[in-house]
């Protein structure tokens, strides 16, 4: 099982997880998505994921990307990253 650190930010839990994930062929895109997210810090994210409509494993690393993506540059918003 694969757990995100508390201080693991979600691009680096996916990209880690998809890696492990690709050396387990005979795991299936169900337990792949479930493992995925029982691994998750709480979060916004986390919570999309449990009140979602997402069916299969690639809808949900598509959007892990997508909000792995926002996370980055909100956390580069602050006042020297303005400058």
């Amino acid at each position: 099982m694969i757990w995100q650190r508390e201080d693991e930010p979600l691009w680096e839990y996916a990209a880690h997880f998809s890696h492990e994930y690709s050396r387990c062929p005979e795991t299936n895109d169900r337990a792949a998505y479930g493992a995925f997210k029982s691994g998750l810090q709480s979060s916004h994210f986390r919570y999309l994921v449990h009140s979602s409509n997402w069916r299969t494993y690639d809808e949900l690393m598509k959007q892990a990307v997508i909000h792995a993506k926002a996370e980055y540059f909100n956390s580069k918003s602050g006042p020297s990253a303005r400058q």
